[in-house]
């Protein structure tokens, strides 16, 4: 252990602290969907199915508001990245700004062909991506960051 006086250091020796001894894991089966606002339903729906392969598997009104849609977008092992559009409540369709409580960026491991895949097809599409060792960071039509972690 690297000994060291700053409080950044500190603040990680007092969550690493957290960390039960034997391992434990959390009451819930993982993740289900993660709900994301959109801009454009039909550009999300394009950008995920013609560039990231991720089709979409299903549409339906809101069930907690009827002018809203809801589309889910399959993004493997039975995950889903579910869209919203809200486009009677206009400050539910400008881009979020970054900081604390947003999402930073949603990781995926992929295949590395289709990794590969993806990647040549952002090229194509001239789609700016940022790579960081190994993986490529991409932002969606509605600014989401997916980072793509390829594996072989």
């Amino acid at each position: 252990m690297i000994t060291s006086n700053s409080p950044t250091d500190a603040m990680r020796e007092r969550l690493r602290k957290l960390i039960p001894e034997g391992g434990k894991d959390g009451p819930t089966q993982g993740v289900n969907h993660i709900a994301v606002f959109a801009k454009d339903l039909e550009t999300t729906a394009k950008f995920y199915e013609e560039i990231m392969d991720m089709p979409v598997v299903s549409v339906s009104p809101n069930r907690d508001v009827e002018e809203s849609t809801h589309m889910n977008v399959a993004i493997g092992n039975g995950m889903r990245l579910s869209f919203f559009d809200f486009p009677h409540v206009p400050r539910l369709r400008k881009k979020a700004p970054e900081g604390v409580g947003n999402v930073m960026h949603i990781a995926l491991p992929i295949a590395r062909n289709s990794f590969l895949d993806i990647k040549g097809r952002c090229d194509q599409a001239k789609i700016k991506y940022q790579e960081v060792g190994g993986a490529i960071y991409v932002k969606d039509p509605n600014g989401l960051a997916i980072e793509l972690m390829p594996f072989d």
